[in-house]
């Protein structure tokens, strides 16, 4: 990383954001703080308190807004960071302003990183990428972590829609992210804890051995299941420890039955959804693609020595809808991540489906957005928290309508302004116009 200065900060850097923690007052990162503790020379250094959590986004003009939410736990702080692209301008300029600013944040806080996550057009895709690489690359961060891009076209007519990040700054050497590698799956990311491992793999594909996609969508998502079942073997996991995935689907309006018939296949054997077998993972299925494949995914699983260690507790229905396998989706409504004596919530794809799985409010965004904000909101109300707990979703609109809709109830309802990237995307019915997922800390 760059040179600090005196204060501990990087100097004369104005653009940071301000960040609140949850348990002190908050905190402006251009504000002295206090010297990092000295270490013995060639010992590594251990990293210093973080700011937490974030009620607040950066003040600075600009063509990006970057917000940050972080949540203490004993060990690690946990950091979800949204960047997103604000206002028209070109390509490679609004790209440099946003992940220059992404990367001073990833540095300043010395987050580790499990996941980030790019939406945009493909047009662009190689040269957003680049632009990461160099901006990263100036902030001397590890340029080992892996990235997903999700063909996602953005709601402000510009061509690349935003950024998301979720990493963690440990307090201890015990605590530490590190990249893991396998051909099947390629690189992934593996957090080790106090008696647990949370392993990451993303954009995992249909390919064969050799690199070729297989040919036709369900023989993809045939090799992409099984790529991922050997990424999960090699790095000492099981399908039994998936806790939640990130589906994308190129066609998805076109073979999602088909699609679901091969998922459920593959959890099967590993007693996925089976009477005293573990849950179905929590999951988004939704229109995407990251490089030209029929559906690609991403992937979290949980191993823990005990349920005082880690534990993964599945959220199978809620008040407002019952379990998604009645109308065969295997998947669970939400997953709860309770670590150190917090929970992360990963709330799955929710749109506007009732209690009976059907669609809800046909034909009406607006009415779409309430109900599929109240479906959320009964999950997280059950887990002890409300929308003001989210700190990164995705919106998903069918129509630019469909979004303007969504605007118009979040200003009329006064819907929490948490963090969120929106693109364009079918749903994974045709009569259905929005869906957002999730994460809250609790």
């Amino acid at each position: 990383m760059r040179p600090l200065s005196p204060s501990g900060f990087f100097a004369q850097k104005d653009d940071l954001p301000v960040i609140q923690s949850d348990a002190s007052p908050m905190k402006d990162f251009r504000q002295p703080a206090p010297q990092a503790s000295a270490t013995l020379p060639g010992t590594p250094a251990l990293p210093r308190e973080t700011p937490a959590r974030d009620d607040a986004v950066a003040a600075a003009p600009g063509n990006c807004r970057i917000e940050v939410r972080a949540t203490e736990r004993e060990s690690f702080t946990e950091y979800h960071v949204t960047g997103t692209v604000e206002r028209m301008g070109s390509t490679g300029a609004v790209a440099d302003e946003l992940l220059a600013r992404v990367g001073a944040v990833i540095a300043e806080c010395r987050i580790q990183p499990m996941q980030e996550k790019l939406y945009g057009l493909a047009s662009v895709r190689d040269e957003v990428l680049q632009r990461r690489l160099a901006a990263y690359r100036r902030e001397e961060l590890d340029l080992s972590v892996p990235v997903t891009w999700i063909q996602g076209a953005p709601l402000q007519h510009n061509e690349f829609a935003g950024v998301q990040i979720w990493g963690i700054a440990p307090k201890d050497r015990r605590t530490s992210v590190a990249t893991v590698e396998h051909p099947s799956t390629g690189r992934g990311r593996l957090l080790s804890g106090r008696g647990f491992r949370l392993l990451h793999l993303p954009s995992v594909r249909g390919a064969r051995p050799g690199g070729t996609l297989a040919k036709g969508a369900v023989a993809q998502a045939q090799q992409m299941f099984l790529n991922a079942g050997l990424g999960l073997q090699a790095h000492g996991f099981q399908y039994r420890h998936v806790v939640r995935t990130w589906i994308y689907l190129a066609r998805l309006l076109d073979w999602y039955g088909e699609f679901n018939a091969v998922r459920t296949a593959h959890y099967r054997p590993a007693g996925l959804g089976l009477k005293g077998g573990p849950a179905f993972p929590a999951s988004t299925g939704i229109q995407g693609s990251s490089d030209g494949e029929e559906c690609v995914m991403d992937l979290l699983a949980l191993d823990s020595e005990g349920p005082d260690r880690a534990a993964a507790l599945p959220i199978l229905r809620s008040t407002r809808q019952d379990s998604s396998f009645n109308y065969g989706s295997a998947f669970s409504r939400g997953m709860t991540l309770k670590i150190e004596g917090r929970r992360t919530v990963h709330v799955s794809g929710t749109a506007s489906i009732n209690a009976a799985g059907a669609s809800a409010h046909v034909g009406d965004a607006e009415m779409q957005s309430v109900e599929m904000l109240l479906c959320i909101a009964a999950i997280l109300e059950e887990q002890g928290g409300s929308l003001a707990n989210i700190t990164s979703a995705t919106l998903f609109c069918k129509t630019r309508g469909a979004w303007e809709s969504w605007l118009k109830v979040s200003r009329l309802l006064r819907v929490p302004n948490f963090p969120k990237v929106c693109v364009l995307a079918d749903v994974c019915r045709s009569d259905l116009l929005v869906e957002m997922e999730a994460v809250a800390t609790i």
